[in-house]
């Protein structure tokens, strides 16, 4: 039986990651700080060693890596609204943290680590769809939100010179907007699926609602399911070598199509407020995704059925948080 680790084990991805690794027949070694995971939420899970753990720490990540043959290095501090917050703390566990896994990975001889960068290394890309080649940039090092950004670039170079020539393998995956149930609450659908239940009540139940956003709608992004993200992730695995993958769709969607879907996957017209853009943000994001599809990838959720998931677990949340 072949093990593997995973950081961030109790994240939103690191969950459904394991769940997608234990189907595959893996033993799993699962790490997380519960800062923002939680590993409870997989504590059920057979084949599974929990443990709750700082990859700041060096001499914990060996211990974790030892007796591995694949590690998932997932930890991060993510969500935009961090980025501008706690810039120095997303920059120290994408830094040091990715520093150490992969020193880790290397001493215990583990065969391949797989990192988990982000999409937001093209801030405004050339090309949409964009490819794996295109030039990652941080076109303003005194904009907080680049720490995400910038610390996941320099988690790339650390994993690709340390590694280089070396008998462990590496996978990198740029995942582009990741969605589904509890993926937390710094993001766009959860965001939207609690301005529209607020909104909803305040109004007496109408359903013609009036909603503000952020820019003015016409953003696009696009967006994949988790569990086939997690699937993309074990399948960039099997391509040989050491490569770099996106994870993602190329259906891309703007930001008031995404609102209004969201609000019809809950019953409600939507009519979208343009707002004032976060500086950085970027205009279009979506990628090239020839390369895992060749690999034999194929989404499962269509871009209604992601949003829909994603979304009525949101309002069932929030129904209860208010019935409490």
């Amino acid at each position: 039986m072949k093990k593997a680790l995973v950081t961030g084990a109790g994240g939103f991805l690191g969950r459904a990651l394991v769940k997608k690794l234990l189907s595959d027949g893996y033993a799993v070694r699962a790490v997380d700080n519960n800062t923002r995971g939680n590993l409870e939420t997989i504590k059920e899970l057979k084949q599974v060693e929990l443990i709750k753990g700082d990859i700041l720490n060096y001499q914990d990540a060996l211990q974790w890596c030892d007796g591995v043959e694949e590690v998932f290095h997932l930890a991060a501090i993510n969500g935009t609204k961090n980025f501008y917050e706690i810039p120095q703390k997303v920059l120290e566990v994408g830094v040091i943290g990715t520093h150490n896994l992969t020193k880790a990975a290397l001493e215990t001889k583990a065969k391949r680590l797989i990192f988990a960068s982000t999409s937001e290394v093209y801030n405004t890309p050339s090309i949409v769809p964009t490819p794996e080649q295109e030039v990652p940039k941080i076109p303003d090092i005194f904009n907080a939100r680049f720490s995400y950004a910038g610390g996941k670039l320099a988690g790339e170079l650390i994993v690709v010179n340390y590694l280089r020539g070396t008998n462990t393998n590496f996978t990198i995956f740029r995942p582009h907007n990741v969605i589904g149930p509890q993926m937390g609450f710094e993001h766009v659908i959860p965001n939207f699926v609690e301005k529209i239940f607020k909104a909803h009540k305040k109004s007496s139940g109408k359903k013609q609602l009036d909603i503000e956003i952020q820019g003015s709608g016409t953003e696009t992004r696009s967006f994949i399911f988790v569990d086939d993200a997690s699937d993309a992730i074990l399948t960039a695995t099997r391509g040989g070598g050491s490569e770099l993958y996106h994870i993602g769709n190329e259906d891309e969607h703007t930001i008031i199509d995404l609102l209004k879907t969201v609000g019809n996957s809950l019953g409600f017209e939507i009519n979208a407020i343009a707002g004032e853009m976060a500086k950085g943000s970027p205009i279009r994001r979506c990628p090239n995704t020839e390369k895992i599809r060749a690999l034999g990838f194929k989404s499962k959720y269509d871009f209604a059925g992601a949003v829909k998931k994603t979304s009525e677990w949101y309002w069932d949340f929030y129904s209860k948080k208010q019935d409490n």
